[in-house]
């Protein structure tokens, strides 16, 4: 009788995992990280920036905007998520990824 619950247990455990596991989207990223969903206007790679909906937002440097950009296969007029930090008056981009939600409208 108590492996039969201990099984139950077990099962309903496993259940939960593997549920939430699929459902979930989480990304790990620093503390005091936002985030922004829009569509990139503009990509300055003189100065390492990127406009989404205008706002402007950093790259540390070129090469982190260049390897970040080519591998996400972002470009201009995409609906992206930003992922920032602020640092001082510039927001400095941790990530980047395209937005892929359906609009409800």
């Amino acid at each position: 009788m108590k492996s039969r619950k201990a099984f139950m247990v077990i099962s309903l455990i496993a259940f939960m995992v593997s549920f939430g596991c699929v459902y979930a989207n989480a990304i790990a990223l620093p503390e005091g990280t936002d985030l922004i969903a829009g569509v990139i206007t503009e990509i300055n790679s003189k100065d390492a920036l990127i406009r989404v909906d205008g706002q402007p937002y950093y790259f540390k440097d070129v090469s982190v905007m260049d390897t970040m950009l080519k591998t996400k296969n972002i470009s201009t007029n995409q609906k992206v998520i930003v992922f920032y930090k602020k640092d001082g008056d510039k927001k400095l981009i941790v990530n980047i990824e395209i937005n892929r939600q359906k609009d409800l409208y």
